[in-house]
């Protein structure tokens, strides 16, 4: 039986940066090149700022329960429109997935949207907005 070592070579790095992403956390991009970033503690709001891949404010978990968390150990929630640090909850507005948009969706039907000129990040009505596409 012959095996394809370089179709294993590639799975072998897919599963690594896997691992790597679960542990130490990944960045959510823009189209534009900024990253979501969280300055602060909570409350803060978040924002969109330039990528900086040694930035701990610009790694992300999507843990267990499917909140997305800093690395800092809070939260993203939903403060009216704005996108928030909140301590770690099990509520709706903490449910979050990167669907097959490449939305940032929460348990409340709102997406996380990135405004790479003012740098800020709210929270919308999920749609087919650029700002809401986060790679």
């Amino acid at each position: 039986m012959d095996f394809n070592t370089d179709a294993m070579k590639t799975m072998q790095k897919e599963g690594h940066k896997i691992v790597e992403e679960s542990t130490a956390g990944r960045a959510f991009k823009l189209s534009g090149g900024q990253c979501l970033h969280a300055a602060g503690k909570n409350g803060a709001s978040l924002s969109a700022s330039k990528c900086n891949t040694k930035s701990n404010s610009q790694k992300w978990q999507l843990d267990g329960q499917g909140r997305l968390v800093a690395h800092s150990g809070s939260c993203v929630d939903v403060a009216g429109a704005n996108a928030v640090l909140q301590k770690c909850s099990g509520s709706k507005s903490q449910q979050w997935k990167h669907d097959g948009k490449k939305r940032l969706a929460n348990g409340d039907k709102k997406c996380l949207q990135g405004d790479g000129a003012s740098g800020k990040v709210s929270a919308a009505a999920c749609s087919g907005a650029a700002g809401q596409v986060w790679q």
